[in-house]
């Protein structure tokens, strides 16, 4: 399984810290079944702008082919929307996930208007944006993130948690099209809460299962749903 949210790249945002928990961590992920990531690392003007991100990123693949983790790792990047973002997609200094699709995320507080019109400016910029863990956004209801996928974009929904009724329904529907953990440690927000979720609920499909059938197509890395 491919996990095309995840902050498991050592010292360059507020997930993993060191070498060593980001190796932790692709450890508890392959309990799961995960085995592609992508590590996308916040991208935030003035915050996080990437910072030895290249090199710990090689610094980590090289040590996962150390230790034969047999895994794959991919270059990207969440992108923070917000009154930086005409610069920031001038600039052009983050990594996209695979050809121009860019995971993208705004503040929770966003204004509907507010929120469509930052995603038109990422759609302008010839991307295609994927708005990260649909669930937060307070504002938007179900009809406010189809109208978003009208425009273009594609919605990601974290694994596990408690979901809105609105995110539950679009994604019974099939109009979520992208799952992905969003883990950012070893303990807190991380892949051993899915595990240990996944484990206490009888009721609920293995996490796999959940990939494996939702997700019918494979798009170049990642798991999304098919068209067809």
């Amino acid at each position: 399984m491919v996990d095309i949210h995840t902050h498991l790249l050592f010292g360059v945002d507020d997930g993993a810290k060191t070498l060593e928990e980001s190796i932790e961590m692709i450890r508890d992920a392959k309990k799961i079944g995960f085995n592609e990531f992508y590590l996308t690392a916040h991208y935030n003007k003035g915050r996080f702008c990437n910072k030895n991100y290249d090199k710990n990123y090689e610094i980590l693949k090289a040590k996962c082919e150390e230790l034969g983790l047999g895994v794959k790792l991919h270059k990207g990047n969440e992108v923070y929307l917000d009154e930086n973002i005409d610069a920031v997609l001038k600039e052009k200094k983050f990594n996209v996930l695979w050809e121009n699709v860019l995971l993208v995320e705004f503040s929770p507080l966003t204004s509907v208007p507010t929120g469509e019109n930052l995603i038109k400016k990422v759609l302008k910029a010839g991307f295609v944006p994927i708005l990260a863990h649909v669930e937060r956004y307070s504002n938007f209801r179900g009809s406010d993130l189809m109208r978003l996928k009208k425009l273009g974009a594609k919605l990601q929904s974290n694994i596990g948690g408690e979901k809105p009724k609105h995110i539950v329904r679009l994604q019974k529907e099939r109009y979520i099209d992208f799952l992905g953990s969003d883990a950012h440690g070893i303990e807190k927000r991380s892949y051993r809460e899915i595990q240990k979720e996944d484990k206490g609920n009888e009721k609920k499909q293995p996490i796999s299962r959940v990939f494996n059938s939702f997700f019918r197509g494979l798009c170049p890395g990642a798991w999304i749903r098919s068209n067809s």
